[in-house]
Order: structure tokens, then sequence, then C-alpha cells
């Protein structure tokens, strides 16, 4: 499995210091002009964590823009549009949130997971304190991250039976 980041994931791993986790999960893309959306005072060097952590930043070709067009629908941004024509063509897994380019995934069968799939991976693999995770949850909300309520109940209680 390879990751490729849209810039909501990034930033918020950005707001609990977790970028450099991604690449311990599985190695990690993000397409350039992705990248330039984390470009934001509220989260100076975002970008240049996100370099040094290991993770690849991939240069958009061309003739993908045409290519991610298809999926034009007046909801998906160019960055979304192209983030999904990269996961289908290349076969990867898609980090995203926001809920228009989740239901194009869904239709178009590309795989796509989310912040919270990343917490679960990450105490699974003991690479946080539950403690820590924890932690996230409660950052995110206070950032403006509308999370799913009832996954973030369930991951809530998982992570304080773990503590």
């Amino acid at each position: 499995m390879i990751l490729l980041s849209d810039a909501n994931v990034l930033i918020d791993l950005g707001y609990v210091n977790g970028i450099g986790l991604l690449p311990s999960i599985a190695g990690t893309e993000v397409l350039d002009i992705v990248l330039q959306e984390c470009e934001h005072p509220n989260q100076p060097g975002l970008i240049e964590e996100v370099k040094a952590s290991g993770i690849t930043v991939v240069t958009v070709e061309m003739d993908w823009l045409a290519a991610a067009n298809r999926y034009k629908n007046g909801l998906l941004s160019l960055q979304d549009r192209l983030n999904i024509h990269y996961a289908k063509e290349f076969e990867r897994t898609l980090l995203a949130g926001d809920r228009p380019i989740r239901e194009m995934c869904r239709q178009e069968s590309i795989d796509i997971k989310g912040s919270l799939w990343l917490v679960d991976e990450v105490l699974k693999r003991g690479l946080v304190a539950p403690s820590e995770l924890l932690r996230w949850l409660e950052v995110w909300p206070e950032k403006g991250r509308r999370l799913p309520k009832e996954e973030m109940k369930r991951l809530e209680s998982k992570l304080r039976a773990a503590v």
C-alpha cells in the first residue's frame, strides 16, 4: 500500500506533530499542487516538515490535468480531481476527509481513508501512546475539523480502554 495524502490530512497531522508518522505506516506521497495548499500562516513550516519527513512530493504532469477533468462536478477542486486521478491511475490509497472527494472515490472504487483511520493505525502499530492520540481527538475539533461523531466516539472509547 502506498498512501497519497490530501492537504487536509497533512494539516490535521501538523496540528498534532504527527506528520513524521505517515512514512512509518506506509510509503506516502503528496502531489506538489496539493502540498502548496499547506502554505498557511497558522502552520508555518508545515511544507518543510512534510518534505523532511520522507513523504515523496510528486510533480503533477500536464497530461494529468486533462485526465482529472473527468471528475469535474462543481464540488471538487482541481487538487481534489488530481488526487482522485493519481490515486486511481497509480493505485494509491487516498488520505482525505472532505465528503465530495470521499464520495467520488467510492464511486470510482478508490481506496480512501481519513484522519481517524490514521489514529487507529498509529495505535495498532504502537507508534504513539493512547493518551497522546486522545489529545489528537481533542485538538482537531478545536481547530475546526469536523469528523464523524460516531466514529470519534468509538475511537475515543477504544483509546480510553488502552490507556
